[in-house]
C-alpha cells in the first residue's frame, strides 16, 4: 500500500485536471505523461535511481519538445508528484546512485533554464529550492534512521557482552566446583564411601544452582523486566564462604543493585580462578570494605606464577569495573599467591 498510494493520488489529480483544462494541446499526451510519472513513482522505493532517471529524462524530453515546437504545456501540472523522486533518491538509494540520480535532476533544471521557461530570478531560485528541498528532507530522514539503527546495534552488542559475562562468571564458577567435587569423589570412592557420598551431594547442589542461574539468564532474554532485577549481591557474596574461602564484609552501607551485582560477580570469578589455578593454596580471602570508595580484594596463598587462566575471566572483571568508573588490578601478590583488587566509586 505504501508503494501505490502516491501514484494513485497523482493519477486521480491528473484525471481531474485533464478533464477540466481546455488549453492542453493533447489530452492523450497529457494522460501518457501523467501515467508515465505515476509508473515511476510506483518504483520509487525499490528502484529509486531508475525511477528518478526515467521520470526526469521524460520531463527533460517534454521540455525540449515543448520549446522546439513552441507548444503550450504538454503535461498536467499535477505532474508535480515527480518531486517525490528526489526524496526517494536520497532516502533509499546508495550514495553512488544518489550522485547519478542528482545529475538527471540537475539536467532537467538546466534544460528548463536554457529553454527560457524561467525568466525571473525568483523563478530560477524557487525552482532550485523546490528540487533541492525534497532531497534534503530525504537525506535528513535517512541520517536519522541510520543513527537509530546504529544505536540499536550498539545496544545489542552491549547486551551480548553482558550476557557473555553473566554466562562466564556464573556457569564457570559452578562447573569448576562440580569438577573439583567429582575429582574428590573419584579419589575416595573406594576407601571412604561416605566422603564420596558427600561430594556427590555437593555436585547435585551445585548443579541445581547452575540451572537456577541459567534460568535467570534465559528469563532476562525473554523479559526486559527480569533483566533489570539483580541476581547476586552482598548476601550471595557472603554465601561464597567455605572451608577454603573466607569472606569478610565490612560496614559497606547501602549500595546500588548494579554495584552489588558487579561486586558479587567479580568476587565469584576471582574465587573461581583461585580454586582452579592456585597450586597448593590453603585459603582464599575475600574482603569487601567501603569508606569513600568500595574496595574488593580477593587473594590466595597459592604458589606464585604467571597470569591465571586463559579465558575471559580477567577481561570480564576489568570490564565490569570500568563500566562503573573504577580501577582494577590483578596479578601476583607481593609475598605469595594471587591478588585481585577493585576500587569502585559509590
Amino acid at each position: 500500500m505504501k508503494r501505490w498510494w502516491l501514484p494513485v493520488v497523482m493519477l486521480v489529480a491528473a484525471s481531474v485536471e485533464v478533464a477540466v483544462r481546455d488549453d492542453l494541446p493533447s489530452r492523450a499526451g497529457a494522460w501518457a505523461f501523467a501515467l508515465a510519472i505515476a509508473g515511476a513513482l510506483a518504483f520509487r522505493r525499490s528502484h529509486p535511481l531508475g525511477a528518478t532517471a526515467f521520470a526526469f529524462s521524460l520531463a527533460t524530453a517534454t521540455t525540449l519538445v515543448q520549446h522546439h515546437f513552441e507548444l503550450p504545456e504538454l503535461g498536467p501540472t499535477s505532474g508535480v508528484g515527480i518531486l517525490a523522486l528526489p526524496y526517494a533518491l536520497t532516502r533509499w538509494a546508495s550514495r553512488r546512485d544518489v550522485s547519478i540520480g542528482a545529475a538527471f535532476v540537475v539536467m532537467t533544471w538546466v534544460v528548463s533554464l536554457l529553454s527560457g521557461e524561467m525568466q525571473r530570478r525568483e523563478d530560477i531560485v524557487g525552482s532550485a529550492v523546490v528540487l533541492i528541498l525534497p532531497g534534503t528532507i530525504g537525506a535528513v530522514v535517512r541520517f536519522r534512521n541510520e543513527a537509530q539503527q546504529r544505536g540499536l546495534e550498539q545496544a545489542r552488542s552491549l547486551e551480548r557482552e553482558r550476557l557473555a559475562r553473566e554466562l562466564h562468571d556464573s556457569v564457570a564458577h559452578h562447573v569448576t566446583a562440580i569438577t573439583l567435587q567429582a575429582q574428590a569423589a573419584r579419589a575416595v570412592i573406594d576407601t571412604r564411601p561416605s566422603d564420596a557420598k558427600h561430594a556427590l551431594q555437593a555436585i547435585e547442589e551445585e548443579a541445581k544452582r547452575t540451572l537456577t542461574e541459567l534460568r535467570g539468564i534465559v528469563g532476562a532474554l525473554r523479559d526486559d523486566e527480569a533483566a533489570l532485577s539483580p541476581a547476586g549481591g552482598i548476601a550471595e557474596l557472603r554465601a561464597l564462604s567455605s572451608t577454603l574461602v573466607h569472606v569478610e564484609v565490612g560496614a559497606v552501607g547501602a549500595l546500588s543493585p548494579m554495584l552489588e551485582r558487579a561486586l558479587f560477580r567479580i568476587a565469584q570469578e576471582a574465587v573461581t580462578n583461585s580454586i582452579k589455578h592456585a597450586r597448593n593454596a590453603t585459603k582464599v580471602h575475600v574482603r569487601l570494605s567501603a569508606e569513600r570508595d568500595v574496595e574488593l580484594t580477593v587473594s590466595d596463598d597459592g604458589e606464585p606464577g604467571a597470569r591465571r587462566g586463559a579465558g575471559f575471566g580477567l577481561i570480564g572483571m576489568a570490564e565490569r569495573v570500568a563500566l562503573l568508573g573504577g580501577t582494577f588490578e590483578a596479578g601476583p601478590a607481593s609475598e605469595r599467591g594471587w591478588r585481585v583488587h577493585a576500587v569502585i566509586p559509590r
